[in-house]
């Protein structure tokens, strides 16, 4: 976990479940608790991870237009050189 919100509060509960006997309503109930801000923090972090998958993918389609224009160009210098060669 992250130094994010969640990630911070599941840690505080789970401190404070240690202080409790194992078996006691009080350490499972904390412990559960902790659980939820674990997958919010879960859900968080993966929603940062897509968010920059799209970014990475919005900026390779942007470059895949001039890329695609520039290979046609070398394409026909490439043909020129040829012809001026022979």
């Amino acid at each position: 976990m992250t130094d994010s919100t969640p990630g911070r509060k599941a840690r505080e509960l789970l401190t404070q479940a240690s202080q409790h006997p194992v078996a006691s309503p009080q350490r499972d109930a904390l412990v559960a608790e902790a659980a939820v801000w674990a997958q919010l923090e879960h859900a968080a972090a993966m929603d940062r991870h897509t968010a920059a998958a799209v970014d990475v993918e919005s900026s390779l389609a942007a470059l895949a237009a001039p890329a695609q224009k520039l290979g046609g160009e070398v394409g026909n210098l490439t043909q020129q050189i040829k012809l001026s060669q022979k």
